[in-house]
């Protein structure tokens, strides 16, 4: 499950310079099993050198839901 949010201005450092872009977050959803195929295949999806990943635990939720992402990543 990914989610796009548009609309997301970003203000970075990069090579030497302040930029500020416009981009589309991506909310991607899987499980901790999946995690690292993901880290394998993103920078070959991605344009840009250093694409943003960041992996949050999902602490509690509907457990409907939580069963429903683990089966779908599996």
């Amino acid at each position: 499950c990914v989610q796009m949010v548009p609309g997301v201005t970003s203000t970075y450092r990069w090579q030497g310079a302040v930029h500020t872009d416009a981009e589309v977050l991506l909310l991607i959803k899987t499980s901790r099993a999946r995690l690292d195929a993901l880290k394998a295949r993103l920078p070959a999806l991605h344009p840009y050198d250093t694409p943003e990943l960041l992996a949050f635990d999902a602490v509690d939720g509907l457990a409907r839901y939580l069963e429903w992402l683990e089966a779908a990543t599996m």
